[in-house]
């Protein structure tokens, strides 16, 4: 939304985001303190979760690529955080693989694609170790395309996925994974996206590990 621009500018700098700190605890419990893991964030936006890795200090344990697939946010990271200027590029995870990752991240952008199945497809494909996917998450698949001007600029996804369904796809690529609350929307309360929008939604993180046969054999 080009009204929020400044509105952008100002989180950068100065709003430290609630699921990014929970989102790093994650990172911290299921990887060895002791080694040095690549990180690819799809839809890294303006670089909120490097910024909080690098506000805990440990932003040197991990190699971070950022990804989106709107420049104006990406310019906003590379000028809010110098050391992005080489990290962070343009990718359509519904039509781009990205160079693979052990530790893939995607939080709030898999329910805004138009694809997402192959969205989630290529997430798999690029990921070797552990995917952490912050979604709406429900007892029913609803699609549902916003485009009252009053919330955005132009029309745009904000679909809720069944538990079930995502749970087999996460089995049939091999990996496990648990349904985490989600601390930023008050441990998944349900809550209306866009004030007056009528879109209710519930979120939750999803951590998916790869099993170790499956890290063993090619997708």
């Amino acid at each position: 939304i080009l009204k929020n621009i400044d509105l952008y500018k100002d989180r950068a700098k100065n709003i430290d985001l609630i699921w990014c700190n929970q989102v790093t605890n994650i990172l911290e419990q299921i990887t060895n303190k002791s080694e040095y893991h690549s990180i690819n964030d799809i839809g890294c936006n303006y670089g909120q979760l490097f910024k909080e890795l690098k506000r805990v200090k440990i932003d040197n344990k991990y190699d971070y690529k950022g990804y989106d697939i709107d420049e104006k946010f990406l310019e906003i990271a590379k000028e809010s955080f110098l050391e992005l200027k080489d990290k962070v590029s343009i990718l359509n995870i519904e039509t781009e693989t990205p160079p693979s990752a052990q530790i893939t991240i995607c939080s709030a952008t898999f329910e805004h694609l138009d694809n997402p199945y192959q969205g989630l497809h290529n997430l798999f494909e690029s990921t070797s170790e552990h995917l952490i996917l912050r979604t709406f998450i429900g007892a029913e698949n609803i699609r549902f395309v916003q485009s009252d001007s009053r919330f955005v600029d132009h029309p745009y996804n904000v679909n809720q996925f069944e538990l079930f369904e995502m749970s087999q796809k996460m089995f049939e690529k091999g990996f496990s994974f648990c349904c985490i609350p989600d601390h930023a929307t008050d441990m998944s309360a349900k809550y209306e996206v866009s004030k007056g929008s009528g879109v209710i939604r519930q979120m939750f993180i999803i951590v998916a590990s790869r099993t170790s046969k499956s890290r063993n054999n090619s997708f």
